[in-house]
């Protein structure tokens, strides 16, 4: 079932925004012309969830500003 191939997608460790913006370029890159859309989602969500992802993710966090740096502007 597809449900099952999302929520192992999910436990690699990314978000649901970025599992959907993996599955569309994917998706985009691998159909076929001729072939059912849906098999080639679940063909997608298929290798999300097999295969290792780099614990970064797509957004990087922002770094903090340390509190020493900032001064009053007046």
């Amino acid at each position: 079932m597809r449900s099952s191939k999302i929520h192992r997608a999910l436990a690699q460790g990314m978000n649901r925004f970025e599992m959907c913006q993996l599955v569309s370029k994917g998706v985009k890159a691998t159909h076929k012309t001729g072939s059912r859309f849906e098999d080639s989602i679940n063909d997608v969500l298929q290798y999300l969830g097999t295969h290792e992802t780099t614990k970064v993710g797509m957004h990087p966090a922002i770094p903090q500003v340390s509190v020493k740096s900032l001064k009053p502007a007046a």
